[in-house]
């Protein structure tokens, strides 16, 4: 037997459901924390929340002045848009160093699971989804007696964010706060 045969044979139980949409939680959740780690280690988030807040600062200066017209507070912030506009470039950097770190194992984890899972039912939902989204068969799912069945990026893509961010919650990484 070849090591790819070996392999698939370990990883086939969680090619069928229920496993596979355990394999895929738990794979998800695996992502995430590696996600928070590359956050944690490549960004300075005490000066990346510093900049956000003294950007949000500037816009709300930025609104009043606008609304009131007034030449001389105009003036002010206009003075200070170059500043801003290199705290928003600084800060984007900032975000992308860790998505090198993170992009590269997900890529590689991604075609594994592909490979182990290919276009086997992961979950399905128990209602009919494709009944008022029809442009989803084929794209994250198919219809199926119980409900929706949901490919791998169908169902990582759902659990992915949702468990996704509630795990970065606790650690001020949230997508929503």
């Amino acid at each position: 037997m070849d090591i790819w045969s070996d392999f698939l044979a370990i990883f086939g139980p969680v090619a069928v459901m229920p496993w596979s949409a355990i394999f895929v939680a738990l794979v998800a959740i695996g992502l995430a924390l590696m996600s928070i780690w590359a956050t944690r280690r490549f960004t300075d988030m005490e000066k990346m929340q510093q900049d956000m807040k003294d950007i949000k600062d500037w816009q709300e200066r930025f609104k009043k002045a606008r609304q009131s017209m007034n030449p001389i507070e105009l003036q002010e912030v206009q003075e200070d848009q170059g500043r801003i506009m290199k705290l928003q470039s600084s800060m984007m950097t900032n975000r992308c160093k860790p998505m090198c770190v993170f992009y590269i194992p997900l890529i590689l984890v991604f075609g594994i699971m592909n490979t182990i899972i290919g276009n086997n039912i992961v979950a399905v939902i128990p209602f009919n989804i494709q009944d008022v989204l029809p442009f989803l068969t084929g794209m994250i799912g198919t219809p199926t007696s119980a409900g929706f069945g949901l490919s791998f990026y169908g169902y990582y893509f759902l659990v992915g964010l949702g468990l996704g961010n509630l795990i970065r919650r606790p650690f001020g990484l949230s997508m929503t706060t």
